[in-house]
């Protein structure tokens, strides 16, 4: 009985299900229409009209609808309450209807009933700190107008809730309201945010690690720490290491840097099995603690065996294994054996190899083709393809510096064969000239399979060329200041064209510098020079011409009678010649100069210890210098080097004139002809640690000498250590070599020493790279020494010094350093502040 009264009672739905679908209705214009469910009809649609639908385009929410004018119908249909749903669906309206207005035999006139949802006029945080409200306006986006829809209140509630939990507020709770605003009768959203406390991570805990220790692992994890973790370290946790808060995407990528850490010692099955998180009552009043365990699978640790290569025609299978450098034995490491395979960056790689002699197409695919015990061995398979040659060579993004400018510089022509290396060269020299933007500097390849060729073209972006010299400093009693201004894409060849002037004539890769110095009361300094990089037009051969005229004296500038009165006049020009070498290699320069220098002396008690004191002087030098630059980046350079020797000599005038120099002689007769030599040294070597970090490692050595036992070293040209190494001010020709820590000038014999030593070791991290900045800290130590003569020259005996700094390169004005110093020996050590705009202190 109990089955018969379930059928009936199903028989009974059924029928009664149809009946209740008759009632249905659509209400339309001033009559109504009933519809048959059972048995719809079809209808074509004459007309649209709409309803509450003042803020948006007709049109659209006609297509949106998916209801044209022409269209089959049946009513009822899928079609019309598919409309309705399209509608619904777009969050826009609380209220969608369809209506008919009226039917004329088969043509049906529609009108479509919207009622729009609330709008915003504005939003507030309530619960947040005042410097917060910004950022989390960036962050959620919302603006007056926008329509108030459940999915914008809580897609804007997640944004705040991950903008807290990234900072590692895990539990923090954002709760959206809405009110009216009764001006507008729009809504006001008020977000109310309760932050709570940060969360520590109490404990880091792992499980299944045998071979390598918690402490090793927890070294790897950069930014999750636990305060046991950071509490056996006191020291270092306040100056490097991260606080012990937790964070979702920092706690997901130190797991990444774990498995990378075992995967480089050879447990290439390593994997984490599970990460577990859970609350932890706190010691700490209402700070939120957690404990956090990963458990871990480790494998077995695996080791190279045999490497071997297929299809291999170019190169032996001894070259290609000494360009991998992986031996037999060594922990299995894919990570390296793809880099060494790929790209590293010092070039050493096989695809550098094959692709540094033309084949663009080369490749290369390791394949595990034996594992016994704990042993892989490894088939290098390679297809050489064939060499690529450049087709065409051309660049894109210059709006100022013409074609030849860039394309002389460029290490790839049409015809040679493709050189990955010669594409990285040109790239470092566009850069070296200081016109782009870094980052827009950007080579790239185009190849031609069909033919085998490779079009080549080099993206840039026109930077600041001209540069604005403010440079500032403290030394000997005053502080000294100057400006100028350098134009480093100056065009001479332009000067008398007037469209050309916007706001300088540019374009040519000549510079132009012109600098004023003083100190405002009894010091001026005026220069000028200007460079032709490419002579001829056809060589990388540069020609230098400079003029200059310094004054100094005591600041009685009217009371040139006065007894006490004494000054300085330096005027001087020069000429030098450079010139890029292709041997050894052509990062290798070499460059004569010729330099006329005339000293004008009146009661001038501040030179060599009164060795001349009025009259006037000449000096002759030529110079010679060959160096050796490979920074690979102008800005913040990470890897290369710069050595280079520079000599300098006058004519000896005493011997060829065989003049006798005895007591009798004047100090006139004997400067009138300044004679000497030196020999300055230099070296900077840049080595990339690890990511970003860089180790900066300095020397410079200088030796005056003379010729003439009787006249003996030269008063001017002289070399003073000590400070901020602040040379605009070049009185008596010296030479100023920085040593941070000590005061400017105070580590010399007081007239000055004929021979001193400077080394330096830095470390380097950027803080910002841009085309607007580039910034980076420092932290150095240092040591020096200047001695009278090379007898008691001793390398070992240095004041030394340590400290931190600031870089910050402007393109405007070059590059800004603040350095604090602390130096550990002699009376002027100490702490020191140093300051400068240019290149002093470096």
């Amino acid at each position: 009985m109990k089955h018969t009264g379930r059928l009936l009672l199903l028989l009974l739905l059924a029928f009664a299900t149809p009946r209740a679908m008759e009632a249905q209705s659509v209400v339309g214009g001033s009559s109504d229409y009933d519809f048959d469910y059972l048995t719809p009809k079809t209808y074509e649609i004459g007309g649209i009209n709409f309803e509450g639908a003042e803020n948006f385009d007709t049109r659209v929410v006609q297509l949106v609808a998916g209801l044209q004018v022409g269209d089959k119908v049946r009513l009822p249909g899928d079609k019309v309450s598919g409309a309705v749903e399209n509608l619904w669906r777009q969050g826009m309206f609380e209220d969608v209807q369809v209506k008919v207005d009226r039917i004329q035999g088969n043509i049906v006139f529609l009108t479509i009933v919207l009622r729009e949802r609330p709008r915003m006029e504005k939003f507030r945080f309530t619960g947040v700190k005042k410097g917060e409200d910004k950022k989390l306006r960036e962050q959620i986006q919302i603006a007056t107008g926008d329509v108030v829809t459940e999915n914008l209140l809580r897609t804007s509630a997640n944004k705040i809730k991950n903008y807290y939990i990234d900072k590692g507020y895990l539990h923090v709770e954002v709760t959206p309201e809405t009110e009216p605003d009764t001006t507008t009768g729009r809504l006001t959203i008020n977000f109310r945010v309760k932050r709570g406390e940060k969360v520590k991570v109490d404990s880091l805990i792992f499980e299944g690690n045998h071979d390598v220790s918690d402490i090793t692992l927890k070294g790897k994890m950069q930014k999750t720490r636990d305060v046991h973790f950071r509490k056996s370290l006191r020291f270092w946790k306040k100056v490097f290491w991260k606080k012990s808060r937790y964070i979702e995407h920092d706690f997901r990528e130190d797991l990444d840097n774990v498995m990378a850490y075992y995967n480089e010692q050879g447990y290439r099955d390593a994997r984490i099995v599970r990460d577990t998180i859970w609350d932890t009552p706190s010691s700490e009043k209402d700070q939120a603690r957690l404990k956090v365990k990963v458990q871990l699978h480790e494998g077995r640790k695996f080791f190279f065996r045999n490497i071997t290569f297929s299809g291999n025609t170019v190169y032996s299978d001894e070259v290609l294994r000494r360009s991998l450098r992986i031996d037999k034995g060594d922990p299995y490491n894919k990570s390296l054996l793809e880099t060494n395979l790929q790209y590293n960056p010092s070039g050493t790689d096989l695809t550098s190899l094959y692709m540094d002699n033309g084949y663009l197409f080369f490749r290369a695919a390791p394949v595990e083709v034996a594992v016994q015990d704990d042993s892989i061995d490894i088939e290098i398979r390679i297809v050489e393809g064939k060499q690529a040659r450049i087709k065409n060579v051309w660049v894109e993004g210059n709006t100022i510096t013409n074609d030849k400018v860039i394309m002389r510089e460029l290490y790839t022509r049409p015809g040679d064969l493709f050189s990955r290396d010669a594409v990285l060269r040109s790239r470092r020299e566009l850069l070296t000239l200081r016109f782009f933007k870094e980052e827009s500097v950007i080579p790239e390849p185009r190849p031609n399979a069909e033919d085998g060729t490779v079009d080549i073209v080099y993206k840039v972006e026109e930077g600041s060329t001209s540069q604005l010299n403010l440079q500032g400093g403290y030394g000997s009693g005053m502080f000294i200041g100057q400006v100028g201004i350098q134009l480093n894409n100056f065009s001479v060849r332009n000067i008398f064209k007037k469209d050309a002037w916007v706001p300088l004539p540019a374009g040519d890769g000549q510079k132009l510098s012109l600098n004023a110095t003083t100190n405002g009361s009894s010091y001026y300094s005026l220069s000028a020079s200007f460079t032709e990089p490419w002579l001829g037009g056809h060589r990388a051969q540069s020609l230098t011409g400079q003029v200059y005229h310094t004054f100094m004296s005591n600041g009685l500038w009217a009371k040139t009678t006065d007894a006490n009165y004494y000054s300085l006049r330096i005027t001087g020009a020069g000429v030098s010649f450079s010139k890029r070498m292709k041997w050894p290699d052509d990062y290798f320069i070499t460059s004569h100069g010729l330099t006329y220098k005339h000293y004008t002396l009146n009661n001038y008690s501040n030179l060599a210890a009164d060795l001349f004191t009025d009259g006037s002087a000449n000096d002759i030098s030529y110079a010679f210098s060959i160096s050796r630059n490979s920074f690979d980046s102008p800005f913040y350079t990470r890897s290369g080097s710069d050595v280079g020797v520079t000599i300098y000599a006058t004519p000896p005038f005493s011997l060829l004139s065989g003049k006798t120099i005895d007591d009798n002689t004047t100090a006139q007769d004997k400067f009138r002809w300044i004679e000497y030599y030196k020999v300055n040294l230099h070296g900077s070597w840049m080595l990339n640690i690890v990511g970003d970090l860089v180790l900066s490692s300095r020397f410079r050595f200088g030796w005056m000498g003379y010729y003439n036992d009787d006249i003996g070293l030269s008063p001017f040209g002289r070399y003073f250590l000590g400070g901020d190494g602040l040379s605009s001010w070049v009185l008596d020709g010296r030479e100023v070599i920085p040593l941070r820590g000590y005061e400017n000038n105070s580590l010399s014999p007081s007239t000055g020493g004929s021979v001193f030593d400077r080394f330096t070791f830095e470390l380097r991290h950027p803080i910002v790279e841009s085309s607007s900045a580039t910034i980076w800290m420092l932290g150095f130590i240092e040591g020096g020494n200047c001695w009278a003569n090379l007898s008691q020259f001793d390398p070992f005996r240095m004041y030394n010094s340590a400290g931190f700094g600031v870089r910050l390169y402007l393109p405007m004005l070059g590059l800004i350093g603040v350095d604090w110093g602390y130096g550990f020996d002699g009376d002027y050590g100490g702490s020191h502040f140093h300051f400068s705009i240019g290149q002093s202190l470096d």
